[in-house]
């Protein structure tokens, strides 16, 4: 990894979130929830199903047992069927777990996710990943996207013995910020999540919000004041904003169009998905 930025720079480094933000697990998330649920005979649609996944991004970042928290969502998405099932949320949370392990090629990057990851790079600002998915999950991540581990080799995972405390809290981001020999108030922080962004802004950091997937643009943030809102997508990064290098003109146009087809895609393909079981269950 290169040196540390100018000091003429208000910024020596740049902090990821690693789920929603550069990569896109949220799609692959649900639909292999929902094979679980069909091969169990269990028919809820994916629009029931999001609303608790991503209900569950605010439980796991609550400071509580690891245990509790990887099973509550599992507990919600059960109380929604009348089948009669031998289910349980332990079985849910493991069969998931299987199931995003064969289908660790289907994570893809989200759009100019890479493309800013190497501008940063070429011009030597050193960069970390803070994310609460366990070293299990992220080595099958980086088995999917090992272009993007390649750059960013300084990864703090919630298995770190370091970080004692989950998102909200900004252990996560001060354990990052060590390794890099960085202060975080120096740091740019990107997250999706409002707890993210919450632990970003309690480390001292400036914080950049990325709408998540599903998320409801109008509520992301839920009354966290960050530095800036990405509407429109990881190209349109204010990079003179924060004193870094700013991005190439092309990347930028690009951006947009990139977005609004994946945003477009993902909405159909989940509107099908819903579309498709709500009509299986009325057979």
């Amino acid at each position: 990894m290169g040196g540390l930025v100018s000091r003429s720079h208000p910024i020596d480094a740049v902090l990821w979130d690693l789920d929603g933000t550069l990569i896109d697990t949220s799609s692959s998330s649900l639909h292999a929830l929902a094979e679980i649920l069909e091969e169990n005979e269990i028919t809820l649609t994916i629009n029931q199903l999001a609303p608790i996944i991503e209900q569950n991004m605010a439980v796991s970042a609550s400071p509580t047992s690891v245990k509790k928290d990887k099973e509550s969502w599992a507990r919600e998405v059960l109380k929604l069927t009348n089948s009669s099932t031998n289910l349980t949320a332990s079985d849910l949370v493991k069969k998931w777990d299987d199931k995003m392990l064969q289908r660790r090629s289907e994570i893809k990057l989200l759009p100019y996710a890479l493309e800013l990851v190497h501008h940063f790079k070429k011009h030597n600002i050193p960069q970390a990943i803070a994310t609460m998915s366990n070293a299990k999950a992220v080595a099958v991540k980086k088995h999917a996207q090992p272009e993007l581990f390649k750059i960013i080799e300084t990864i703090v995972t919630s298995s770190d013995p370091d970080v004692k405390n989950r998102k909200p809290h900004p252990d996560c981001w001060f354990v990052a910020a060590s390794r890099l020999n960085v202060k975080t108030h120096r740091c740019v922080i990107i997250e999706d999540s409002p707890e993210g962004m919450r632990s970003g802004v309690s480390a001292g950091a400036k914080v950049v919000g990325v709408p998540a997937a599903w998320s409801d643009k109008k509520k992301i943030g839920r009354g966290v004041k960050v530095d800036f809102m990405l509407e429109n997508g990881l190209g349109d990064f204010p990079c003179e904003r924060f004193g870094l290098p700013k991005l190439p003109r092309i990347l930028k146009k690009e951006s947009n169009v990139s977005l609004k087809r994946s945003t477009s895609s993902r909405e159909r393909n989940l509107k099908r998905q819903g579309s498709r079981s709500s009509s299986e269950r009325k057979k």
